[in-house]
């Protein structure tokens, strides 16, 4: 499980790499995204507890599925 997601995330790196030498405008279009979307400051300090709760009970899940690995 570990090896694949060490390869999924060498992959994506890749893509980026690729992606910044070949194809800036589109890095530069998805950064423009997510800042006026998922990285709004506004909606950050609108929803951070419910972000909050959401994260702790990701860590939860997976410190549970890892200690029982």
């Amino acid at each position: 499980m570990k090896s694949l997601l060490d390869l999924a995330v060498g992959l994506v790196f890749l893509g980026l790499g690729l992606g910044h030498l070949y194809r800036p405008d589109i890095i530069s279009r998805f950064n423009s995204f997510l800042r006026e979307t998922v990285l709004n400051d506004a909606y950050l300090n609108l929803e951070r507890k419910k972000w909050g709760v959401f994260f702790l009970l990701l860590a939860l899940f997976f410190l549970y599925v890892g200690w029982r690995g």
